[in-house]
């Protein structure tokens, strides 16, 4: 399960860098064009979309490895079953947010006619459909991620202690 965690993970940096990499580049290509007086008209609305995708990439990869800003001070202070039952309130509602958010996105897709004001041969609805595939993927991948980590709850600590007894 470990092994898969981290194929989701390079998976989904591999899709965010492939994203990443023209959005950088229309922004650099129309920062030096600007100095001719001149520019991209669509850089702008093509830099955001992008931008948005890479988000979203990332964020199934994060699910995965459970690398997502939290703040650890209650955790910190919860042992055994308590600690237990934060961890899976909190992928419990992780799980909820990124489904409700996919179906947001899905609504939104789905009745999006309008098109693109600087692209006009592309609508919105291109956009906007990758994202509720993605936070399916995510709340996937959270959903693998506590799996994981319930089943080897306390094995991590288990071992780190018994190597440092035979150092001992």
């Amino acid at each position: 399960m470990q092994k898969l965690l981290a194929t989701i993970d390079r998976v989904s940096t591999f899709f965010g860098v492939l994203a990443f990499v023209p959005w950088a580049l229309i922004l650099i290509v129309n920062i030096v064009l600007r100095q001719f007086h001149s520019g991209l008209q669509w850089y702008s609305e093509a830099s955001q979309y992008l931008n948005i995708w890479v988000v979203f990439f990332v964020l199934v990869g994060t699910c995965a490895v459970n690398d997502n800003l939290r703040i650890d001070a209650v955790e910190a202070a919860l042992k055994g079953k308590a600690k237990r039952f934060l961890k899976l309130l909190i992928a419990l509602f992780t799980i909820i947010f990124l489904l409700v958010l996919g179906y947001s996105f899905f609504l939104l897709a789905s009745r999006s006619r309008q098109v693109i004001s600087s692209m006009t041969s592309l609508k919105m609805a291109y956009v906007y459909w990758p994202l509720p595939f993605l936070c399916l993927f995510s709340a996937v991948s959270c959903l693998l991620h506590t799996i994981w980590d319930f089943i080897n709850y306390g094995k991590e600590n288990n071992s780190q202690t018994s190597k440092e007894e035979s150092k001992t």
